[in-house]
């Protein structure tokens, strides 16, 4: 049986917590881990910056060409047009995908036993504090984790070219380009990375789990009291944060690949023309390091671009 943190029911009795009232603490926790991550925090996301590799992309796109033959005067030969040299090809940028992915300290006894919250022990028959980030992931971590990943989304992230509606009704947060695919004639497309900060309606209800009173030394003392939820709570902060942050292999760790993996938090792809325009003209130009007038035959790319690669913006299992 999974303990469930205690409340006051408003007859100063102790029950269990809801289902609904672990919704509202479950979604408190994610969004203080969104602002973790907005913050640019454990966990968060960045292109070229500090953290851990997670996958790198290429923008590319084609090349205009030009052969040239040099025109000579009056040496007796007459010159004409070279072959066309087709398109050519170029990468124009590569991005390096960092998080941050640097794990906190374990949560403390002391933190428990002040910060905490308390549930009824049947087998002891006696109210305990919770004391293992374990006994955590049963009632709320886990749940927060599942819900980022395939629920509302909140304090998790998206790439689109538009802002993502994924999750329900909320705010969804642009942290900047993430890639850019840039082509010859046939435009850019920008993509950006979007990070759910909150629900438009907060789900659940708001009631605050107990916990043990302290002699405001650090010691837990015999009374019992209501834990503050709100984002800089101690029961946020010092607890269930850390406890969340550090099990971000277990479903907050995120990937680019070629290829999906876990679940797929949008795509993103370059693309380049493969069409050529063929033109012929006589102008001056330096080609091989040679400098003069030029019979130019001109490969020029045209057309619709075309998929290149494809990458995915994977968050792992």
């Amino acid at each position: 049986m999974v303990a469930r943190p205690l409340k006051y029911d408003g007859t100063n009795t102790l029950q269990d917590m809801s289902d609904a009232d672990l919704e509202r603490l479950t979604y408190i926790l994610q969004r203080v881990y969104a602002l973790q991550l907005d913050a640019g925090g454990e966990g968060s996301l960045n292109v070229g910056g500090g953290g851990t590799t997670i996958g790198t992309a290429s923008d590319t796109s084609s090349t205009e060409q030009v052969s040239g033959t040099l025109k000579i005067t009056n040496d007796g030969i007459i010159q004409g047009y070279p072959a066309y040299p087709g398109i050519g090809t170029e990468t124009d940028a590569t991005y390096t995908y960092k998080q941050l992915q640097t794990v906190p300290s374990a949560v403390a006894s002391a933190d428990f036993n002040v910060n905490g919250m308390l549930f009824y022990d049947s087998a002891a028959d006696e109210f305990v504090p919770f004391s293992t980030e374990a006994q955590l992931a049963n009632v709320i971590l886990d749940q927060a984790i599942t819900n980022m990943r395939t629920g509302d989304e909140v304090g998790s992230y998206r790439v689109s070219t538009t802002t993502p509606t994924n999750g329900g009704a909320g705010t969804w947060t642009s942290k900047g380009i993430w890639f850019q695919d840039t082509t010859y004639s046939d435009g850019t497309t920008n993509y950006s990375l979007y990070l759910k900060k909150e629900l438009t309606t907060p789900p659940g209800s708001s009631v605050p789990p107990i916990g043990l009173d302290s002699d405001g030394g650090g010691t837990a003392v015999g009374n019992f009291r209501s834990r503050d939820v709100q984002y800089t709570a101690r029961l946020i902060q010092n607890v269930l944060l850390p406890a969340l942050t550090r099990k971000m292999s277990s479903g907050l760790y995120y990937s680019v690949a070629t290829s999906t993996s876990g679940v797929t938090r949008g795509t993103f792809t370059d693309t380049k023309q493969t069409g050529e325009t063929q033109s012929q003209n006589i102008a001056a130009d330096n080609i091989d390091g040679v400098y003069g007038t030029f019979y130019r035959s001109v490969s020029t790319p045209s057309g619709t671009a075309s998929t290149v690669t494809t990458y995915y913006l994977n968050m792992l299992a």
